[in-house]
């Protein structure tokens, strides 16, 4: 991981460097990221977003949380997850936080909230991630 001034972190994901996601704080208990809303990111309805733009800033807010990253290199892997869409994410940005449910040895539990521009709740999630040493185990 590289830590950034504020605790915000850089990471080496392409992806997630794509689509613009800054994760902004890593703690042992979870981690918040945003991500800034481009055009692109809209479905066939102008103005709302993706839900699978809303999806993966859930999943990386999640990952995060899960096993921080060394050295920008991620240190976790999405084992499941899934993600309850409660309103349209509208907005110029949207922000993304997480928190641990449970740690185990190889596993990691969290749950992760989305809100868009105007501060309104968009989606929840729960994910479950496998720790990098035992991934292809």
């Amino acid at each position: 991981m590289v830590q950034k001034p504020g605790n915000r972190v850089e990471s080496l994901n392409a992806f997630n460097r794509l689509l613009g996601i800054r994760v902004l704080e890593e703690t042992p208990d979870g981690a918040r990221a945003e991500l800034v809303v481009r055009p692109e990111f809209y479905n066939s309805m102008e103005g709302i977003v993706h839900g699978g733009v809303v999806a993966t800033l859930l999943d990386v807010v999640m990952g995060h949380a899960a096993a921080p990253h060394r050295d920008g290199v991620q240190q976790s892997v999405t084992a499941e997850f899934k993600v309850n869409f409660l309103r349209p994410a509208t907005g110029e940005r949207l922000v993304a936080a997480s928190r641990i449910v449970k740690r185990g040895r190889r596993l990691v539990v969290a749950t992760a909230e989305a809100y868009g521009g105007d501060g309104a709740l968009v989606a929840v999630a729960l994910g479950t991630y496998a720790l990098r040493g035992e991934v292809g185990r």
